[in-house]
């Protein structure tokens, strides 16, 4: 039977981020490692983040250098102030005082940390309400750009509608005026001829009263 072997592995990380990894769930810091490891083994998708992680990476690394200078130089301070307590003893509840506020401001840190956290999370949150809503309003416009491209089309029927219309119309009032036309050279042909016959009819009745003098009219004749 196969047997799997082990690597031993030692780090430190920041006291901020080792929190965040408590609230996933992980209470030992090998179950981490070794989920973070085959996370970054089985999943290529990481890879295109490579600048990100090594800047991260840098970030982390500097994080830890400033967190060893900070270590060394306390580690220095106690020296010095183990120092001070053996050659001072007059200083000894100073010194007391001294640590009491580097356990407040501790504290305080710590307190802060968590706020930082807290509002960290919230917006978090807010960007993905965010987020949200901006696909809804990208979806609203789409839905009003159809909407409007639509308006248009319908728009341009209405208008073609409209000439073809205003097309018919205008053949339609052309025809009326044709028509008025011959109605108005009927009637001026009517009157010549009305104007005519009453020429005519004026010429006969001169034409009779010329006549000579003492003639007989026949009796059917009335003028």
């Amino acid at each position: 039977m196969h047997t799997e072997e082990w690597q031993k592995i030692k780090t430190k990380v920041p006291l901020d981020l080792w929190r965040k990894v408590e609230i996933l769930g992980f209470d030992s810091s090998d179950k981490a490692v070794i989920n973070a490891l085959e996370k970054l083994v089985s999943d290529p998708e990481l890879n295109i983040y490579g600048k990100e992680q090594k800047i991260r990476i840098q970030e982390l690394k500097n994080g830890l250098e400033n967190e060893q200078r900070h270590n060394k130089e306390l580690q220095n301070k106690a020296q010095e102030l183990e120092t001070l307590l053996v050659d001072e003893q007059r200083h000894n509840k100073e010194s007391q005082s001294k640590i009491l506020e580097l356990e407040t401001l501790l504290v305080d840190e710590q307190r802060h940390n968590k706020e930082s956290q807290s509002k960290i999370l919230e917006l978090e949150t807010l960007l993905v309400d965010e987020q949200r809503h901006n696909k809804e309003s990208q979806s609203k416009i789409l839905e009003l750009e159809t909407l409007l491209v639509d308006e248009q089309r319908n728009n341009k029927e209405l208008q073609r509608e409209l000439e073809i219309r205003m097309e018919e119309s205008q053949n339609q009032t052309k025809d009326l005026q044709k028509e008025l036309e011959k109605a108005e050279r009927r009637e001026l042909y009517f009157e010549e001829m009305h104007n005519n016959y009453m020429m005519q009819m004026q010429t006969l009745i001169n034409q009779k009263q010329i006549t000579t003098p003492g003639a007989k009219k026949p009796w059917w004749r009335f003028w």
